[in-house]
């Protein structure tokens, strides 16, 4: 699963393509293995063609300019390993710790990561107890914290001068941790390879076009979309923004004041979707004029701060300052942000309370019980996202759900529905 060392692999080019284009689409639709997906022999653990999707899919990752796609790639590895670690049964998981310790001893050169994971696997091997479910906290292994930040962002560690006391209950969760670390620095080093290779390999040029060719067509579509959309249209069409953006629009319009954070991926979201600079000052000008209502923490006002507020604007349309193509913030990002202000634009499925969520998701379509249980299970789950796109999928029903990875791809899968439904 760590594919520290991958063996020799001599299979023809369109099963590269085909393990490749099928890891994309199981990441890209937050599939899970137990959801036996139609394309599981590509994703058979430890198989040639597992190995084969896995190699493709990093290079392709490595050499992309998109963040949103590499995130994608990222965390569906991530999400992949932490599926497999939790499936493995104990004398399973102890014979793929001791591989990945035999892995790391034939190492000539190793980092701090691949140390930190060798004393890991070995603590763990050594502590590995039955039972032990997720209130167990009979052993524990001590780390940087830097090898941990997303434990550490959830709180699931105990902190102590820089170093991370995990408990045996997050262990698995641990692994993932050092898994994205080294998953990220060979991207870097993958990236750097290739660009000092003097011949362009045809292979990896047919693969890169094949998997570009899927990605803009199945998931990223709306980028190719160049339209503008004016206030007058978006108040109209607010069924159509996602619950996070709804949220911020919302505040903005109650409170006449938006927080920093929620202002700016607000003013991303509308730059993303085609509402143009001019249109976004004037809904800034337009609420920032009246007396805030003190329920925001932003305490600017149009007539004290309009230089500074016209600042940030025209800096996150990346029209002035470094002038940036700034990007969306992902869907998995947001979700683990330590979010202060869940009042003022947030990730409802992961920071509002259960009655605050459904006063938001109601504003367009009622929700029951049993529909309200629904969400509570995934929004729960480790993977929240699939709320959301529980949720996209009861507004604009289709056979086979547009799935989205941020705020904007959720606006346009559903503008697409709207306009233009996919007929069965």
């Amino acid at each position: 699963m760590f594919y520290l060392k991958i063996p020799d692999i001599n299979v023809p080019i369109f099963d590269v393509e085909d393990s490749a284009l099928s890891r994309l689409e199981h990441f890209s639709t937050y599939a899970k293995l137990s959801d036996k997906p139609k394309y599981s022999m590509y994703l058979r653990n430890s198989t040639l063609l597992d190995y084969t999707g896995f190699l493709c899919l990093r290079t392709y990752a490595s050499l992309t300019d998109d963040h949103t796609l590499k995130e994608i790639v990222i965390e569906g590895e991530c999400r992949l390993i932490s599926e497999r670690l939790n499936l493995l049964k104990p004398n399973f998981l102890r014979k793929y710790l001791i591989k990945i310790i035999d892995e790391i001893g034939l190492f000539s050169v190793t980092d701090d990561n691949i140390d930190v994971l060798l004393k890991v696997c070995s603590e763990y091997k050594d502590k590995q107890h039955v039972p032990c479910n997720e209130y167990c906290s009979t052993h524990s292994i001590e780390v940087p914290w830097q090898k941990c930040t997303t434990l550490v962002s959830k709180r699931k560690v105990h902190l102590t001068q820089g170093i991370a006391v995990v408990l045996c209950n997050q262990w698995n969760s641990l692994l993932v941790d050092l898994f994205r670390l080294i998953y990220i620095k060979s991207l870097h080093k993958i990236r750097r390879s290739m660009s000092a290779l003097h011949n362009t390999n045809l292979q990896c040029e047919y693969l890169n076009e094949k998997l570009n060719s899927y990605y803009n067509s199945k998931i990223a579509f709306w980028k190719n979309i160049d339209e503008q959309i004016s206030l007058e249209e978006l108040n109209l069409n607010k069924i159509l923004l996602p619950p996070c953006m709804l949220m911020s629009l919302n505040s903005l319009f109650t409170n006449h004041r938006l927080a920093h954070d929620p202002r700016y991926r607000l003013t991303l979201f509308l730059k993303d979707i085609g509402v143009s600079l001019d249109e976004t000052l004037k809904i800034f000008q337009q609420e920032y004029s009246k007396c805030g209502n003190l329920k925001s923490t932003c305490t600017h006002s149009w007539d004290d701060h309009k230089k500074q507020i016209e600042y940030n604007v025209r800096h996150t349309y990346g029209m002035v300052g470094s002038k940036k193509n700034y990007q969306m913030t992902t869907c998995v990002l947001m979700q683990k942000q330590n979010i202060q202000v869940s009042d003022e634009g947030c990730c409802p499925f992961v920071h509002c309370s259960e009655d605050k969520l459904k006063s938001i998701l109601e504003e367009f379509t009622s929700i029951n019980d049993i529909e309200m249980n629904i969400l509570n299970d995934l929004k729960n789950s480790d993977q929240p996202i699939q709320a959301c796109h529980w949720y996209a999928q009861k507004l604009f029903p289709v056979s086979e759900p547009l799935c989205h990875n941020t705020p904007t791809q959720y606006f346009f899968n559903s503008k697409k529905v709207k306009y233009c439904p996919i007929i069965d």
